[in-house]
């Protein structure tokens, strides 16, 4: 897939020392938190992260190793797009690249839009649509 300049959005996470395992790699499980930063880093640059009537939740990550990720004082940096667009859930990509900017992974996450009181599926509302439709990548 290629990337639109202006579509992707690249964020700075610093690495932290309790992030690596014995081997001295960064831990399958701080890869998590690496794309939790960036997807609110996105939705904090569309201005948009909650709505009074409704909320956004995780229904499925999937993350592809593609080298280990060692300490490093620099940021690693992920970019981060919407890649999908549904009904009542988008989906996000992600790029995580080193500091000498090669991948290191690739990873996407399905988020829900869902009714703050009730939990169930709604539809994605129009405000939100419209902030999340410039991110997307046209193939």
């Amino acid at each position: 897939m290629r990337h639109e300049p202006s579509s992707v959005h690249a964020i700075p996470v610093q690495r932290r020392f309790s992030d690596l395992d014995p081997l001295g790699h960064v831990n399958n499980v701080a890869f998590l938190d690496y794309l939790q930063e960036a997807r609110v880093g996105l939705l904090q640059e569309l201005d948009f992260v909650r709505g009074s009537d409704f909320s956004q939740v995780v229904v499925k990550q999937q993350i592809t190793h593609r080298k280990p990720l060692l300490y490093a004082r620099e940021p690693v940096i992920v970019e981060v797009w919407v890649d999908r667009i549904g009904n009542s859930s988008y989906t996000v990509g992600y790029r995580i690249l080193d500091e000498h900017g090669e991948l290191c992974a690739e990873a996407t996450t399905v988020m829900a839009v869902v009714d703050s009181t009730t939990g169930r599926p709604v539809r994605i509302p129009v405000e939100l649509r419209a902030r999340l439709a410039p991110t997307t990548i046209l193939e």
